[in-house]
């Protein structure tokens, strides 16, 4: 019998140590959460910058027939080249105010 009680007492205090009762663990789930945020600003604000680089490169005249071939139509659904950078600057500077807001920092261009 008391081998049983020694048991059943050594696997409650077992058990009692493995919870990690009265312990404060901070989670880091708000953190990964917080990194996946930032790289996922960072990944639109660089295809911002790379939208920006093509339609700089472009002439006006070939813009208007590379436009369909450019997809990103959350930029900009214009196609003329003045208004496609007007949009592309405004969505930049969106994101740029919404890393801000999230404490997130950009990459360095």
């Amino acid at each position: 019998m008391k081998k049983y009680m020694i048991s059943g007492l050594l696997g409650l205090s077992l058990l009692g140590m493995l919870t990690g009762c009265g312990q404060n663990v901070p989670l880091v789930v708000n953190n990964m959460d917080k990194t996946d945020k930032c790289n996922a600003y960072n990944g639109q604000l660089l295809k911002v910058d790379e939208y920006i680089a093509k339609v700089e490169s472009m002439s006006a005249f070939h813009l208007e027939e590379a436009a369909a071939a450019i997809e990103n139509p959350q930029i900009s659904t214009s196609n003329n080249k003045k208004d496609m950078l007007k949009d592309a600057s405004k969505r930049r500077t969106n994101i740029l105010a919404d890393m801000k807001t999230n404490g997130c920092e950009s990459y360095k261009k």
